[in-house]
């Protein structure tokens, strides 16, 4: 097992994402500590996957909820290895109807959420002299715009909040990978194109014809990539943003 003895912390666990991303690392050897609002859906992921892990009741938005949280991992477990910033929320509205109350919550929990993990998590890995691996969850709508024209049977079309939170996240990663390299924390970003998560036939056609690789991604072609980040092979990487979509922005 590569991370065998690591201990993982995945925000917004009970999501798409997060729950492959729970089960990619503890098929690996770690134990994972499995986050979201709601702790029975931790539960849930919790008890699908093989080993022994934790489910945790945590709001990335909430400064309170995140010290309390990384309290926790420090009381049980007494470390941190990797901290997967997962957990996001998206808003679908044109941009004409954004209320910036809705605006400025995306900015909290996408970019504010990815930070206040961040801090508590780096100060728990300098506290206890962990080589710790932070990967940060982007999008390739933080590099590039969205295409309207792709969207034409989907009223869930890509705000520009969420864009603008995802550039921030990318650039945090930035920023924290040379702020935390003198601790030996690497912090790394992965950016994924579209995955597929039961859009309509139009928006995946359309989408997929802007791909070279001619499809939408999937959880799976994501989690080999956040695997190579958390563990040793990826040792000698930190401040990059992994684009992992198919070759659309190669074009």
């Amino acid at each position: 097992m590569r991370l065998d003895g690591k201990v993982a912390m995945v925000t917004g666990s009970a999501g798409q994402l997060g729950r492959r991303f729970c089960h990619a690392l503890a098929a690996e050897g770690a134990m994972v500590w499995v986050t979201d609002l709601n702790k029975e859906a931790c539960q849930a992921v919790v008890a699908d996957l093989p080993g022994a892990h934790h489910p945790l009741a945590l709001d990335v938005a909430d400064p309170d909820s995140v010290q309390v949280g990384m309290q926790e991992i420090d009381r049980v477990s007494g470390h941190l290895d990797i901290l997967i910033n997962n957990a996001g929320i998206a808003v679908f509205e044109p941009f004409e109807e954004r209320r910036f109350e809705d605006f400025m919550r995306v900015l909290q929990v996408n970019t504010g959420g990815t930070f206040l993990c961040i801090q508590q998590a780096s100060r728990l890995m300098r506290q206890r002299a962990t080589q710790g691996s932070i990967i940060n969850v982007g999008s390739i709508y933080g590099v590039v715009s969205s295409d309207p024209r792709i969207y034409t049977d989907c009223n869930r079309m890509n705000s520009e909040c969420y864009s603008a939170s995802k550039a921030g996240v990318i650039m945090l990663t930035r920023y924290f990978a040379v702020h935390l390299a003198p601790y030996g924390i690497r912090v790394n970003c992965i950016s994924p194109g579209g995955v597929f998560n039961q859009q309509g036939a139009d928006f995946v056609n359309n989408y997929s014809r802007g791909v070279p690789l001619a499809r939408m991604g999937s959880e799976q072609d994501l989690s080999g990539a956040m695997l190579f980040l958390a563990g040793a092979e990826s040792s000698y990487m930190t401040g990059q943003n992994l684009i992992i979509d198919g070759g659309r922005l190669a074009w």
